[in-house]
């Protein structure tokens, strides 16, 4: 189950929430053996981001996930989200973090 966590310094309406997520989805199942099925997204907009101490319309995504994805599926993803976030989202500056994990709990039992 790949989780992706968005904070954003952009506002972020309902309706732009909803087709985030669905697009993070769509991207996400770039990545072999994850899909939009078993994706959970996080997306929080106003948040407060700096860089250089000065404010930033900037968005930071953290895409964890359990077992290990291919270097090229990462980059597709980073490549894609990097222009979903600066679309939708006007943001300048996007970094995106991956967490690959063998060790993971999900409805009560331990996958590690």
């Amino acid at each position: 189950m790949p989780f992706v966590s968005v904070k954003a310094a952009a506002p972020v309406s309902a309706e732009k929430m909803d087709s985030l997520q669905k697009e993070i989805g769509r991207i996400i199942a770039l990545i072999p053996g994850k899909t939009i099925d078993n994706c959970m997204t996080e997306i929080a907009g106003d948040a407060r981001m700096f860089m250089s101490g000065k404010p930033a319309k900037a968005v930071f995504c953290e895409v964890r996930m359990y077992g290990e994805a291919p270097k090229e599926a990462k980059a597709q993803v980073v490549q894609e989200l990097q222009a979903l976030f600066t679309g939708e989202l006007a943001a300048e500056k996007v970094y995106i973090n991956f967490s690959e994990s063998h060790e993971w709990g999900s409805n009560g039992r331990y996958m590690g």
